[in-house]
């Protein structure tokens, strides 16, 4: 699970890639059902993506306070 939270997106190519080869080597299934299974897919990896990565925490408006100094020549 903790790498599903580190990196929704490699996970998320990664299965429609090993779904992609599984379908062209070897399970027979109709180029609908192939499109329906990929898009199935992306959304609900989509999905799972946007929960890890959206950040949860509220700021109050304010920017950050820059920790270095500009460059000066």
């Amino acid at each position: 699970m903790n790498l599903i939270k580190n990196e929704p997106v490699l996970i998320s190519g990664l299965v429609q890639a090993v779904l992609g080869v599984l379908l062209a080597f070897g399970v027979s299934l109709s180029d609908e059902q192939t499109g329906s299974i990929m898009a199935v897919t992306a959304v609900i990896l989509a999905i799972l993506a946007r929960m890890f990565v959206t950040p949860t925490n509220k700021t109050n408006g304010t920017p950050a306070p820059n920790p270095d100094p500009p460059l000066t020549d």
